[in-house]
């Protein structure tokens, strides 16, 4: 099985390609998720997009991946970042270390996240999952060159390809391949 974070700028691509992201990218291979923090910035989206993005969500084979934590009381129920028991995990060693590394921002976004939060957070992610995104810069940037993340630039997807082949043949070592 092959973990797969999905960064929100991908979903641009995924939609701008009629990319079948389900069809693609099957749950008896690949492992989708989405952060919590991205949860937020889909709101944000062109109504389009968004609505493109929900209708996948619907479908329940993209989990959120949410880390335990306790509730943060300067944010409403609605806009906390860590989950309880039941609907969270632990944060790894690793995921917090990459994580106390990074500065957010003290500014707030329209998506209600800080910035560079939502980066971050998935950032920490590649360092044991491979993320989609078109993002090569800040957080991913670094954890890529300084910790071995594994992040895949859609802007090297070329229009009528495969997206699961480019995941297997150039990204992912064969040793990671079931």
């Amino acid at each position: 099985m092959i973990n797969v974070f999905i960064d929100n700028n991908a979903w641009d691509i995924f939609y701008a390609n009629k990319i079948d992201l389900l069809k693609e990218l099957p749950s008896d291979e690949f492992n989708l998720m989405i952060t919590r923090e991205a949860e937020f910035e889909i709101l944000q989206m062109p109504e389009e997009i968004r609505k493109y993005v929900e209708s996948i969500l619907q479908k329940n084979e993209i989990e959120t991946d949410v880390f335990f934590g306790f509730s943060d009381p300067n944010l409403p129920p609605d806009k906390q970042r860590a989950g309880g028991f039941d609907q969270s995990r632990f944060c790894s060693e690793k995921e917090s270390e990459f994580m106390s590394t990074e500065k957010i921002g003290n500014s707030k976004r329209p998506t209600g996240l800080y910035k560079h939060e939502a980066d971050i957070s998935l950032a920490a992610r590649s360092l044991h999952s491979l993320v989609l995104t078109c993002d090569n810069k800040n957080s991913l940037k670094r954890a890529k060159k300084n910790h071995g993340g594994r992040i895949l630039d859609l802007n090297k997807l070329k229009k009528g390809s495969s997206l699961a082949s480019l995941i297997k043949n150039t990204l992912i070592p064969k040793k990671f391949i079931p």
